[in-house]
């Protein structure tokens, strides 16, 4: 696929003439992702590819692109709330922000607007952000009178302070099991419509009007081709090394080969996997993964939903 079919030239001219490359790399992924089919099987893996293609180009055309996203890391909104409702959703990504900003807008009489934050901080995993945001090492360890967990389907009684800070398990808990292996066990989108009407209920239930609806992380899909290739050497460290798309610095000749080649990037005494590289391993790949440094992880959904229009 050429870059022609990711990008229109208007769009190429405005990332690249932006001051911040990540506002314009928003509105191109607006493009792949505000679809209605977006998340549909028969999609998806089109989907994947072309936001994936995104990122490629934008790394060629633009050689610092991950140091301006470490270096971007926190003062998230979530961080700096003074009222209203606060929902975390583990996992959510622009994939499923895109969606909802259009089906609300849609569907509903609220006055809703998406705007994208960088992750609190690297390696962008649950635990590192939930101790950063809440000095705890889990959600479900979080014991705060405005805070919740939800860690299924069901809305518990909510803080009804200001703010409040609900955090849910989805979608994250689906994606988990979504793909396994070579094998898809369920659909994206059906994992969006759970989350669609998780938010939905959590919406009802609040005593509040205003909601800021964000996540602690998005996620790689490696579902379908991959415009990110790796020698031989390369393959092999990381499959040697990593088992994830972080892990802790270490010492030794193959992480400074990795890091040499921009495969991996350093930041908070981590080693975390750059763009959309996969790798092989024993028993299976797991094809949603977090914890490294790429657009689709590090690029929150920002989601202000006001439900209290004139």
């Amino acid at each position: 696929m050429a870059s022609r079919d990711v990008f229109t030239a208007d769009e190429v001219s405005e990332v690249m003439s932006r001051e911040n490359v990540f506002d314009g790399a928003f509105k191109c992924l607006r493009r792949i992702w505000s679809d209605p089919k977006a998340l549909e099987a028969r999609q998806l893996s089109s989907s994947e590819y072309r936001a994936r293609q995104l990122e490629r180009e934008l790394e060629k055309l633009y050689s610092p692109l991950y140091d301006d996203l470490i270096g971007q890391m926190g003062g998230h909104p979530v961080a700096s709330a003074e009222s209203g409702s606060v929902v975390i959703m583990d996992a959510l990504s622009l994939r499923e922000g895109f969606q909802l900003e259009r089906e609300f807008q849609e569907e509903t009489d609220w006055e809703v607007e998406l705007d994208w934050a960088p992750v609190e901080r690297l390696p962008s995993e649950t635990n590192f952000i939930t101790q950063a945001w809440f000095d705890s090492h889990a959600p479900s360890a979080v014991n705060r009178d405005d805070f919740r967990f939800v860690g299924d389907m069901n809305v518990p009684q909510l803080p009804g302070t200001s703010p409040e800070y609900v955090w849910t398990r989805y979608p994250d808990k689906r994606l988990e099991s979504a793909m396994k292996g070579n094998y898809s066990t369920e659909n994206v989108s059906d994992i969006y419509a759970d989350v669609k009407a998780l938010l939905e209920e959590i919406i009802t239930e609040s005593v509040h009007s205003e909601f800021l609806v964000s996540s602690d992380h998005g996620y790689i899909n490696h579902l379908g081709n991959n415009p990110y290739s790796l020698r031989d050497d390369l393959e092999e460290g990381l499959s040697g090394k990593f088992s994830g798309r972080s892990r802790e610095v270490a010492n030794g000749y193959v992480y400074q080969q990795l890091e040499e080649a921009g495969v991996i990037k350093r930041a908070n005494d981590h080693y975390m996997v750059a763009g959309h590289y996969s790798w092989t391993q024993r028993g299976g790949t797991k094809r949603i993964m977090h914890g490294g440094l790429s657009l689709p992880e590090c690029m929150t959904p920002v989601l202000r939903i006001n439900t209290e229009t004139a």
